[in-house]
């Protein structure tokens, strides 16, 4: 599953990044200029970052690294996908700040001698890579220090699980099935840049996940759908990481 993911993530990424988000140039420009804006789902939940070592979870084309960067944090962004890292370098670069790219599976990245953070931030489409969130969030606790914040605002269930349609797959809410589906195109023409393979995972899985691994709530908010307020759209999990 996560070779199938990798590849579909390198397949036309930096382009479709290009055509959505503008050269890495041009978006540099735009968050330098409010570096607030563009962490403003995982900011309020960080108090002042300044000085704070911050992980950046599966964190794609960089702009949050890039943002927290700004707002002068530490950070280091956990990607598999080098198509990723390249456009997030090269945005850096032009916003003249330093992220750590490191090109991994965050599955392994416990074990490459990345130290301890102070928090971890990670925002729309983490979960549903993994086949196992129970050995995900433990992972997530091996990277963290004492008191450690993790930050993470993600889909609603209820979103991807009812409201989404897939092929072959009828709205199930408990569904654990393996979805195969296009990855998505950030410009909105719906292009297959390839074809990944993802498990929907439930609310109660998600906190019992997040509970078992060490960590303690602090807490959560659920947020409309963009295109339908009547129903959730994602979710904003708070925790501490107070381990025994």
């Amino acid at each position: 599953m996560t070779q199938a993911n990798r590849a579909a993530w390198n397949t036309g990424r930096y382009e479709a990044w290009q055509e959505s988000l503008g050269s890495p140039a041009d978006e540099a420009a735009r968050i330098t200029a409010d570096p607030e804006r563009a962490a403003r789902r995982i900011l309020p939940h960080l108090g002042s970052v300044a000085g704070k070592k911050i992980c950046n979870v599966q964190g794609s084309h960089g702009r949050l690294a890039v943002s927290l960067a700004l707002l002068g944090a530490q950070v280091t962004v956990i990607d598999f996908a080098e198509e990723n890292r390249r456009y997030a370098v090269e945005l850096a670069n032009a916003a003249q700040v330093g992220v750590d790219y490191v090109l991994s599976d965050i599955m392994t990245a416990a074990d490459l001698g990345l130290g301890e953070f102070d928090a971890l931030v990670m925002e729309l489409g983490i979960l549903h890579y993994h086949l196992d969130i129970m050995a995900f969030f433990r992972v997530m606790g091996r990277l963290c220090g004492e008191g450690a914040t993790l930050v993470m605002h993600e889909f609603h269930p209820v979103q991807r699980k009812l409201f989404q349609s897939y092929p072959d797959r009828a709205p199930n809410y408990f569904s654990t099935a393996i979805v195969q589906a296009p990855v998505p195109d950030p410009t909105g023409q719906d292009r297959v840049l390839g074809e990944c393979q993802y498990r929907f995972w439930t609310l109660g899985e998600v906190l019992g996940a997040v509970l078992a691994a060490g960590f303690r709530l602090t807490a959560f908010q659920e947020h409309p759908d963009w295109t339908d307020p009547k129903i959730p759209g994602a979710y904003t999990l708070v925790a501490d990481w107070r381990p025994g």
